[in-house]
């Protein structure tokens, strides 16, 4: 669905704002076209934040970083929720924490156990998300300088929709969209008018919201925890 599909599915079906005027402007609506979508936005990174639903491992400027000789840090792309995975070259390196790499033995080994002899220069990366970077275990070395880090990423979606492009759609399948705009219908109630009745109904798409998200993160789970069954016939060596 487009953002003008789903302001219109937002303000006719589910918050019935609607005007008995043969020419309706924005003065007879409770919520204009540019609340509405705000709203939306708030929903659509909300559901990404909360499922981690956008992953990415391909575009340049989120997932692709450019090796410095002797620079450790590098700016995260604010559209990082998580990283998930990291490569370098031909091998996989750990994706650990800045506790793990100080060597706080209350919780973690030292970075030293995930040290290799077989990683050149770089031996982990370690995010930290609250200042927006990522640092290198171990100092890049001139045969590291000009290769690449290819991380594998939750993120949120690379652009907002707005009303200047309002047929665009939003990057995660329209299955899930209705499921989204359930928040959107909250922010807008709750904004609106505090009474009990607008609450009570806020609180009923919240809590749709909330199930639709607990639904895909069950989702993941299942997906991550399944077992590949193969039999000899299928030839593996």
């Amino acid at each position: 669905m487009t953002l003008n599909q789903l302001i219109k599915e937002l303000r006719r079906n589910i918050l019935r704002d609607t005007s008995d005027a043969i020419s309706v402007d924005e003065d007879d609506l409770l919520w204009t076209d540019e609340a509405l979508a705000m709203y939306i936005n708030e929903a659509y990174y909300r559901f990404c934040h909360l499922t981690e639903y956008l992953q990415d491992a391909d575009t340049p400027a989120v997932c692709y970083v450019t090796i410095v000789l002797g620079q450790r840090e590098y700016p995260l792309d604010p559209a990082v929720i998580r990283i998930l995975s990291a490569e370098y070259g031909n091998i996989i390196l750990p994706v650990t924490s800045t506790d793990h790499m100080h060597g706080d033995q209350a919780e973690f080994a030292s970075y030293q156990s995930v040290r290799r002899s077989d990683y050149p220069g770089v031996y982990a990366v370690v995010p930290d998300y609250q200042i927006g970077k990522i640092v290198l275990v171990g100092t890049p070395a001139a045969e590291d300088a000009g290769k690449q880090l290819r991380l594998r990423v939750s993120r949120y979606p690379l652009a907002k929709l707005t009303l200047d492009n309002a047929n665009a759609e939003p990057e995660i399948p329209e299955r899930f969209h209705l499921d989204m705009i359930e928040w959107a219908a909250f922010r807008a109630l709750r904004n609106h008018d505090a009474d009990a009745e607008n609450m009570a109904k806020a609180s009923a798409h919240s809590t749709r919201f909330e199930r639709a998200v607990e639904e895909v993160k069950n989702e993941f789970k299942m997906r991550k925890f399944s077992r590949v069954n193969y039999t000899e016939s299928w030839g593996w060596n």
